[in-house]
């Protein structure tokens, strides 16, 4: 078969009609449920985007995300304060290596630099705690403190992850 420009034009028409129709209520994809609905417990956060943080691979951040994560979701959405008190040594030691870190460019900004600085205090008052016994409810509010202050980080080019 000959391609013509005729045919070659006609065959153009059609694919760009059929790549501008618009989807029918049975083609579209489903739509998304409210972030308060969702069920983050079972979230792969690994594959999601973390903004300019992750794009210029700010690794020490990246890895006190993970720990963040393993430990706010289950006291949040379970009481559950087990992996706060599991992990809260491990916390300090991520937080130092994030406070000792270099930035990515999008996060130069003062409160930004200052929210990396004061991290490792932040975590270790968490950890104390942890030392000390807290009661949960004491616990779960600092963590929740904790993790209020580290998202002014995990949001450092306005296009964070959000959880």
């Amino acid at each position: 078969m000959t391609m013509t420009p005729t045919r070659l034009a006609a065959l153009l028409a059609t694919s760009a009609a059929l790549i501008a129709a618009p989807l029918s209520a049975q083609e579209k994809p489903p739509a998304k449920p409210p972030a308060a609905a969702m069920d983050h417990s079972k979230m792969d956060h690994s594959k999601m985007d973390h903004g300019a943080a992750k794009a210029e691979g700010w690794k020490e951040l990246d890895a006190y995300h993970m720990l963040m994560m393993a430990t706010w979701h289950p006291a949040k959405d379970k009481n559950d304060l087990a992996p706060i008190r599991a992990k809260a040594t491990e916390m300090v030691a991520s937080a130092k290596l994030v406070a000792a870190s270099k930035s990515p460019m999008a996060c130069q900004k003062p409160e930004l630099i200052k929210a990396q600085a004061d991290l490792p205090t932040a975590t270790e008052k968490v950890a104390a705690m942890v030392a000390a016994k807290a009661a949960d409810a004491e616990l779960k509010a600092a963590l929740k403190g904790l993790h209020d202050s580290f998202d002014v980080l995990e949001g450092c080019a306005g296009a964070g992850m959000k959880h």
